[in-house]
């Protein structure tokens, strides 16, 4: 008979592959809620709170090579926009960067409001560009009374719902989703091992012919099986259903034949006859 604690290997290997499917779902919704809302926001919609500051950083456009070619239109005097006194070049691309500090009177009411970078020079820029470049340029601003507003506005549908960053949740759950898939692999290892040594596996891979079903499993002559033994296929409860003849025998891994029955899937067992 199989060794006792098989019930109790196949009953953790369970556990964990419910943990890692739980887990990959809920990574893979972060991920999805995150890139859907990054899609939905403009790049140059920015957010804040009444009170509070942000940084802004965007790109320079024509002949600026300082600060004092770059200017700036607010359309409200509760928000100003201080930048810092020297361009710097991108991480990526190498473009020339500005960076400011925008920031929102406590008194400013909540809605949306504009800000447009002006560059002094743009003669470098081709005419049919220059509407390009005006729309780049120009920034709406949505101001909120406070973090909870904030948060109920959020595109992110877990961000609004929760207060949690979705990316963070992927994060999170992401490693658990590795260590339970390695558990999984390394409890499915010795489950074989052990089912193997007492001559039974599971069956792996299943090939319909017209004369019947051609079963893979991990038995081979390691484990005492030689060509035309009859092995018997039984369900997930245990029920023997049938029998079938060994005809490809390799050291760990063998096929069989099988009479052409409808209940033979991956997930069965199989054993060889006279262990059970």
């Amino acid at each position: 008979m199989i060794a006792i604690d098989k019930a109790k290997l196949i009953n953790n290997r369970l556990i964990f592959s419910r943990i890692c499917t739980i887990a990959l779902i809920i990574a893979i919704i972060g991920i999805l809620d995150t890139l859907i809302s990054l899609y939905r926001k403009p790049a140059n919609d920015l957010d804040i709170i009444a009170g509070r500051s942000l940084e802004v950083v965007g790109k320079v456009y024509g002949n600026s090579t300082n600060i004092r070619d770059i200017g700036c239109s607010l359309d409200s005097a509760g928000l100003s926009l201080i930048f810092d006194n020297k361009l710097f070049s991108g991480y990526w691309l190498g473009e020339d960067m500005w960076r400011a500090e925008l920031k929102a009177d406590s008194s400013l009411p909540p809605g949306r409001y504009k800000i447009k970078i002006l560059f002094h020079d743009l003669s470098n820029i081709k005419p049919d560009d220059l509407i390009k470049v005006d729309k780049l340029s120009t920034y709406t601003v949505n101001v909120y009374s406070d973090a909870k507003a904030l948060r109920q506005s959020d595109l992110s549908f877990i961000k609004r719902f929760t207060g949690i960053s979705p990316w963070l949740i992927s994060i999170v759950f992401f490693p658990i989703v590795l260590m339970s898939g390695a558990l999984v692999f390394i409890i499915s290892g010795k489950l074989e091992t052990q089912m193997a040594q007492n001559g039974f596996a599971e069956i792996y891979r299943v090939i319909k012919h017209d004369n019947g079903f051609e079963l893979f499993f991990g038995l081979g002559t390691n484990h005492g099986l030689t060509v035309g033994d009859k092995i018997k296929i039984m369900n997930e409860s245990g029920e023997t259903i049938t029998e079938a003849v060994a005809n490809n025998i390799g050291k760990e891994n063998s096929s069989a034949l099988a009479a052409a029955i409808k209940q033979i899937r991956p997930g069965f067992m199989v054993a060889k006859k006279g262990e059970i």
